[in-house]
């Protein structure tokens, strides 16, 4: 029997900035000090565990990196911020595994809390780093080219750009790229197979779900057809009918289970999620509501 396990990163919600707009408004040094909190708390350093079959949790307290392995090597999913190099190195070589045996450095977008330590991790393993094409720019200029327009991070050299529905094999796993447009122009959601506890599950890392609150969503000055991109990135992860999920940000997401998974609870932890098809009707809900909002605002 397959079973659908989905990983990925909540948007980022950054401090009092709900009203449509704020952003457009701040410095790039307010915006950079908005987000100190990623990197501290959210990037404290603990140990790594393994998730399902062979996918394993690498990344910090909040910000979240997942290696899924192989026999011919293995792929890393998001990095955090730039002080997490080291421990997810730490948190890889823990767990059986060496560096150098990471082929495929991929990510769910390009902000700086989920990929700014890219760079370091590049010239850590010599892994070819794949970006979704409309994040690709964003990756090897070091910017944030997103209606979030937050902090940078060092250039990263892109090896390859992808497309929607592109497929990356590696040792017998293959990972499928879904492009859900709107937190970021290229969010990118991954799909693979692993077998988990004599099942076979389906694991979606979900990229993205929308902009972040305070971005402006009609007329936005940067991305006038916003809505549009983000209704079309909804449509795109609503074909996918994931059964448990993980997250990009784990604090809330794992909380109170996050123990179980450390021991292999069975049956796994996450199976009794919100499901996904409610999970994302509940999320293009709320982009819709934050539109007529803006809308009746602006009469």
């Amino acid at each position: 029997m397959k079973k659908l396990i989905a990983l990925f990163p909540l948007v980022v919600v950054l401090s009092a900035v709900a009203q449509p707009g704020r952003f457009e408004s701040m410095t790039m040094a307010q915006k950079v000090a908005s987000s100190a909190g990623f990197h501290e708390h959210r990037a404290e350093a603990v140990e790594g565990f393994r998730v399902a079959g062979n996918i394993y949790y690498v990344g910090a307290s909040d910000l979240a990196a997942y290696l899924i392995t192989t026999p011919e090597g293995h792929f890393l999913i998001d990095t955090g911020v730039a002080k997490m190099g080291t421990q997810i190195r730490r948190n890889v070589e823990a767990l059986g595994f060496r560096m150098h045996d990471i082929k495929y450095l991929l990510a769910s977008h390009a902000h700086f809390d989920h990929i700014q330590g890219h760079a370091v991790m590049q010239r850590m393993t010599g892994a070819q780093v794949l970006v979704m094409d409309a994040d690709a720019d964003a990756m090897e200029a070091g910017q944030d080219l997103s209606p979030l327009g937050f902090e940078g991070w060092e250039p990263v050299r892109v090896d390859r750009r992808i497309q929607d529905g592109e497929r990356v094999t590696l040792g017998g796993t293959t990972l499928t790229a879904t492009w859900a447009p709107g937190h970021t122009p290229g969010c990118t959601t991954w799909t693979t197979n692993t077998q988990d506890g004599g099942e076979e599950l389906v694991v979606t890392i979900f990229g993205c779900n929308g902009p972040n609150d305070g971005v402006r969503l009609l007329n936005n000055p940067r991305f006038p057809d916003l809505v549009e991109q983000t209704r079309f990135g909804f449509d795109n992860l609503a074909k996918l009918n994931p059964d448990i999920y993980l997250t990009g940000h784990i604090e809330e997401a794992f909380e109170g289970i996050e123990q179980l998974m450390r021991v292999q609870a069975r049956p796994h932890p996450l199976l009794g999620q919100q499901p996904w098809q409610e999970l994302i009707a509940e999320r293009r809900a709320s982009i819709e509501a934050r539109v007529e909002a803006e809308r009746g605002a602006a009469h």
